[in-house]
This record gives C-alpha cells, structure tokens and sequence, in this order.
C-alpha cells in the first residue's frame, strides 16, 4: 500500500504527530489509578452482599477500560461525554431463574447502600451507574449484572452471558469473549515500516472474586489498531459537539468493533504489502463501512464477532425514522473522519492553520502540537505544510527573505519497525 504521497519525510511527520496525538488524549496514569480504586471498592461492596441474588459474585471489566482504549473527555464536552466512562460486569451465578428486574433490583439497593451517602446512583436499562462528579475530570461506572446463558456451564462469567433489560428482559451479551478477539486481532503481528521512537513508555488497565484492570503500562502501547480506535473515538465526540449530535453519534463498540475487522484485513493484506503505521490508521478508518451487514429479518447490524445475537447496532433499526439519525449521523461523521486522517498530508497553508485543524478534529491543545513539531528533525517536510517546507527551509528562507524555500536536499530513508 502506497503513502499519502510522495514526499516520505512528511509521512514520518504525521504519523509521528498523529500517535502523539492519540497518546496525549490517552487517561494519565494518576486518572488510571483512581479509576482503579474506584473499581476495587466495587468489588468490596459486592464482597459484603447478603441477598441470595448476589453470592458469589464474580466482577470484571469491560468496554474501553478492558480493552484498554480509554480517552479524556473531548474539550467542550458537557454532561455525559464530559466524563471518563468505567465498564463493570458482576457476573452472578444464582441468578439463573431470576427475573430481570429482580436482579437490577438487588444490584442497585446492594451499590446504594455500598456507596458514600454522597454518591450519585442513577439507574440505567441494563444497570447502574455509581457517579464521581468529584474528580476531575469526573467519571461514571456502569455496573451491569449477567447470568450464563443457556447451555454455559463457564464460570466467573466466561461464554455467552445474558444481561437483564428494563424493558426487554434478558438480552444476550459476551463482554469477556468480545475483550479476547479485539486482544487477539491487536496482537497479530502486521509488517510495518516506519519509526518506533515515538512512545517511550509502555501503559495498561487493570479483585465477591474480582479480576484486576488492564495494567497502566499496557494501555498506552502505540498499538495501530488501539491508537486508530483512541483517535476515532475522540474525533467523533468532538464531530458531535460542534455539530449537536451527541445523542446520535455513533457509540463506541460500534466503532471498535468495524476497527477491529479492518485491521484484521489489514494484517492479512500485510503479509504481502508492507504497510506504515499511519497507511495502517487510514486504511482502519477508510474501511469502516464495510463491515456494517443488512438482512431482511435483523436491518442494520455490527454484530459481535463472537456472539451473532448481540448487535452493537440495534438502535440504527428503530422504527418511524428514529433509527435513521443513527445511520446519517455515522456515515456524516465518517465522511469527515476520512478526510482528517489524512490532515497532514494536506497543504493547509500555516503552522497555526494546522494546530487549528487538528484541534478542532482531535481536541489536541496548540502547545501539545508546537512541540511534537519541534520534535521532528529539521530537514523534514513538516505535517499539513507544502511538499518540502521543512523547518530547516523556513529557518533559511527567514535568513534570506526568500518566501519560497529551497526543495528539500535531504530525505532520511525510514528504519522497519521489529
């Protein structure tokens, strides 16, 4: 697969911008570490739970915690999206013959009267949410309980789950098999060329029996497919802010689950055409709406790879309209998403009109973006500026009042990644 084009010094530029990018919007380590508190006095108040519903609890993460793909808030973001959002399954194993609402009945009087008086307990349709309006930023943990479902004899929550529904009863669901094939499809080895020195240090996520969060060191990797999900992710909050669709934008395991696919086409296209890290990204973001599948009987649907009755896409299936403000909203942000990933490869005119751009499409503050810049080597044609405008070029153009800077004389050829 060929590069944005044909100067490769920029490419080493964005692509290098663009990473840092996606760890800059990545929680800190002491963000990481609340969470992680937070996550183990869940697992205390279940640990003191006497209704026969909730003995022997199990409590594990899911979502963009587990799957380590966690993002700040976007700047601007209000209500909901300006808060961290923390996924916690209680997998319950009496709960076989339970009612739904039995069950989200129990959980919720068990976290009320676990919690601080001063705790914010709100009731989602398949759980509760424990609210931290405290820190800063703020963040939620949804806590959603789960039973086997028929024919799973797995314990601690393994296999295929069902998950009660205010309105629908018991739905299927598959969070720990789901967390395992997005942790495998990252791992496939993909043959990239280009530079590696960009993230230094090593982050993850990470115990009623409860299981640890990803570790901090694990989480920020400069994985393609986590960073491509990292960037997506904040692209589209910060798409529904300026546009007002928040509350049609398209949710995260929709846009996890077609990066996921993507890059597993990716990694087999790899094995005959070496890719760079950002060809890999574009090519995540550019493929996303091929993975969407429509049938007469189920509409619309992204469906978990590893549970075909979990679609992440029934809201886009709602009757009397309702459903296709899902669908344009995506295709409306994907469109735009398209073209962003390519920003740097972009002649947009000015050092400021590209910190302008990449601020207003990935939230990344000016003085983040000064200095990746003033990171890269200086005879490289620098990101979202004409082909060979190297800071070297400006530097001399400055000294000799010539606007137009000389064609670039040097290009460092790129190293492969291991």
């Amino acid at each position: 697969m060929s590069s944005l084009n044909n100067d490769p010094t920029q490419v080493d530029s964005w692509e290098i911008v663009l990473l840092r990018a996606a760890a800059a919007m990545s929680l800190s380590e002491p963000q990481y570490t609340t969470i992680n508190r937070r996550y183990t006095r869940l697992g205390e108040i279940f640990d003191a739970a006497t209704h026969p519903l909730l003995l022997d609890a199990s409590i594990f993460v899911q979502g963009s915690i587990g799957l380590r793909t966690t993002n700040k808030p976007a700047p601007g973001a209000t209500g909901e999206m300006a808060t961290i959002d923390a996924d916690a399954v209680v997998w319950l194993p009496h709960a076989g013959g339970a009612t739904a609402a039995e069950v989200l009945d129990a959980v919720e009087a068990r976290v009320v009267e676990g919690s601080r008086i001063d705790r914010k307990i709100q009731k989602l349709r398949r759980g509760v949410r424990i609210v931290y309006a405290d820190e800063n930023p703020g963040f939620h943990v949804d806590v959603t309980p789960a039973r086997c479902a028929p024919g799973n004899s797995d314990c601690d929550g393994h296999g295929y789950l069902l998950v009660p529904d205010r309105e629908l009863g018991w739905k299927c669901s598959s969070p720990r098999p789901y967390n395992g094939w997005l942790a495998g499809v990252a791992a496939r080895q993909i043959r990239i060329v280009g530079y590696d020195a960009l993230i230094t240090r090593r982050v993850f996520l990470a115990e009623a029996k409860q299981e640890p969060i990803p570790a901090y060191s694990d989480y920020i990797d400069g994985n393609p497919l986590r960073a491509a999900i990292k960037l997506l992710k904040r692209h589209r909050d910060m798409w529904a802010i300026q546009h007002d669709k928040a509350s049609v934008r398209p949710i995260s395991a929709i846009l996890t689950t077609l990066a996921g696919l993507a890059y597993a086409d990716v990694v087999k296209e790899s094995q005959h055409i070496d890719f760079r890290a950002i060809d890999a990204i574009v090519a995540i973001v550019e493929r996303l709406p091929r993975y969407i599948t429509r049938s007469d009987s189920a509409g619309l649907s992204v469906l978990n790879p590893t549970d075909a009755g979990e679609n992440f896409a029934e809201k886009w299936n709602r009757p009397q309209g309702e459903g296709r403000r899902y669908v344009e909203a995506f295709h409306q942000w994907h469109t735009i998403a398209v073209r962003d990933i390519r920003m740097g490869q972009r002649d947009l005119g000015s050092a400021g009109a590209f910190s302008s751009s990449m601020n207003k499409a990935y939230g990344v503050s000016k003085t983040l973006m000064e200095e990746a810049v003033d990171g890269l080597p200086r005879n490289w044609t620098l990101p979202g500026r004409k082909a060979g405008l190297s800071t070297n070029a400006i530097s001399l153009g400055i000294l000799t009042g010539d606007p137009m800077p000389p064609a670039q004389a040097s290009i460092v050829p790129v190293r492969r990644l291991g």
